[in-house]
């Protein structure tokens, strides 16, 4: 009789500890499982274009991966990708361009697609990206699980002559200083109507207004 209440007791202990042990899950480095907000893409739907090859063309659904930089386009019911090169001439797709230039990111020398937005004596470029945060346990305003997300950053501007590399707009001043001639004209300009560097259709206004010159 003993034995029996003996074993029977040592079986609840068993059950209640392993119990106790099930409720407790080691925790990750910081991370949880959430559905991801936003988009990597520029957008999300394929848009019918051409990519212009050092040596052909094809057209094909296309869009842009602006988190990683690559452009997509479907072939045969497969997605494919095409990274920066300098086989890759343009790609037109909606009332986009993309061209491929060398430029420096964080020091870095790479080839990276830059949407075009005016061309002549200089061209100007912007170039799109999209950073990418993960999910964070405890780090919502409300002490929530913060879900990862895909977040449009604004635009960077770069501007280019011919024979050159590309010249990353920082202030309209040394944008100016960098420019070969017409930087009286460009200066009262600039002044009058009062560019911004982070405005997209100001920098524009600029570019063809020194392309008019």
């Amino acid at each position: 009789m003993n034995r029996k209440i003996t074993l029977t007791l040592g079986l609840l202990c068993l059950m209640a500890i392993t119990a106790a042990n099930a409720q407790v899950q080691p925790t990750t480095s910081g991370t949880v499982d959430a559905p991801v907000k936003g988009t990597p893409y520029l957008n999300d739907a394929y848009v019918e274009g051409t990519i212009l090859f050092a040596n052909n063309s094809r057209t094909a659904p296309v869009r842009y991966n602006a988190h990683r930089d690559l452009i997509e386009f479907e072939a045969g019911g497969q997605a494919r990708v095409l990274d920066p090169s300098t086989t890759i001439k343009r790609v037109d797709f909606g009332e986009t361009t993309f061209v491929v230039e060398k430029y420096k990111d964080d020091g870095i020398t790479k080839y990276g697609y830059f949407a075009l937005l005016d061309s002549g004596k200089v061209t100007l470029f912007s170039k799109k990206s999209v950073k990418f945060t993960p999910a964070m346990k405890g780090r919502a305003l409300d002490g929530g699980d913060q879900a990862a997300e895909y977040r449009r950053a604004p635009d960077e501007f770069y501007f280019k002559f011919a024979g050159s590399e590309v010249t990353k707009v920082k202030n309209i001043k040394s944008m100016i200083a960098a420019f070969p001639d017409k930087q009286e004209e460009l200066s009262a300009f600039a002044k009058k109507e009062k560019i911004s560097p982070r405005n997209e259709e100001e920098l524009t206004k600029l570019i063809k207004y020194y392309n008019s010159l």
